[in-house]
């Protein structure tokens, strides 16, 4: 998804002013790999980010290439960002387990080009096919159970605008408000991401009684990849535990519709591990796994 210009589009639309420089790898005349990517002025002079606006780029290879063409366009890519004056290049990839054959092919070529790890978070995934109820630890479980009598958990149907959508961004702010943060997105990004991406964006909410108590927004980042990426609830709600009931529904709803991995989301801030938050999803049978950002100075 953070590939598809319907995505991508939000950063043009809201006058974010990113100069991009979306590329095509091919060979024999076919495609072997697709890079976003925008300019980025940093101390150390014209930066390539493979991309501002999403979560993370990199390339996005097409299945079964062979090492050598792996090592192949990393290098012609070195060239590409020589002859166009770049002097540092940061490409943030996605974690090797989206792959659905997962090896390390890729990454080896980029080392082997000249490119180091420059940062790295934790992020916790969960392995739909091993996700299971009866898994999960006991009190977890009499949790969830309990949640269960008072607690209604609703896939958001009805058209996005910013009215009816209101509420739901009202929780997330005032989440992340707490937080000392911003959501990534404005409400009105929001509206235009579900509604120039109807089936690859989730929202859901959950409600006691008459009330909305706690959302979460699923992007759909590959056919078989869930992405958390907004997971909030209302403070005066924190003791029925609706963050943890909803996280196991929208589990649930993922495996049922046959996804593969559900990724909860990064676990640190910088260097610093959140240890409450990766134990949090750590209960949810959801293991840590790297995301990097590799680098190179020209």
């Amino acid at each position: 998804m953070f590939y598809d210009y319907k995505f991508l589009a939000y950063n043009d639309i809201f006058e974010k002013n990113i100069n991009w420089h979306h590329l095509i790898f091919s060979k024999n005349n076919k495609i072997t790999a697709l890079l976003t990517g925008n300019e980025r002025l940093t101390d150390e002079g014209k930066t390539f980010v493979s991309t501002d606006g999403v979560s993370f780029g990199g390339f996005l290879w097409k299945d079964k290439v062979k090492i050598f063409d792996y090592i192949e366009s990393v290098s012609e890519f070195k060239n590409y960002l020589k002859n166009n004056g770049f002097n540092r290049c940061l490409i943030r990839n996605s974690p090797s387990l989206y792959l659905k054959n997962p090896n390390e092919e890729y990454e080896y070529a980029l080392l082997l080009e000249g490119f180091n790890v420059s940062r790295y978070s934790i992020t916790n995934i969960v392995d739909l096919n091993l996700f299971e109820f009866e898994k999960l630890k006991n009190p977890k479980k009499r949790s969830i159970q309990k949640s269960e009598k008072n607690i209604k958990v609703e896939l958001i149907e009805e058209d996005a605008d910013n009215d009816s959508l209101s509420d739901f961004y009202r929780i997330l702010f005032e989440n992340r408000k707490l937080k000392d943060v911003r959501p990534t997105h404005t409400l009105e990004e929001l509206v235009f991401l579900k509604n120039n991406l109807p089936d690859r964006i989730k929202f859901f909410r959950t409600m006691i009684g008459d009330e909305i108590t706690g959302i979460c927004t699923l992007f759909l980042v590959k056919d078989d990849v869930v992405l958390n990426f907004y997971l909030a609830a209302d403070e005066e709600h924190k003791k029925d535990r609706v963050s943890d009931y909803l996280l196991y529904k929208t589990i649930e709803w993922s495996k049922q519709n046959k996804f593969r991995l559900y990724d909860i989301g990064t676990s640190n801030v910088g260097n610093t591990l959140l240890q409450g938050l990766f134990d949090f999803k750590k209960k949810f049978m959801a293991d840590g796994y790297l995301r990097k950002t590799y680098s190179i100075n020209l």
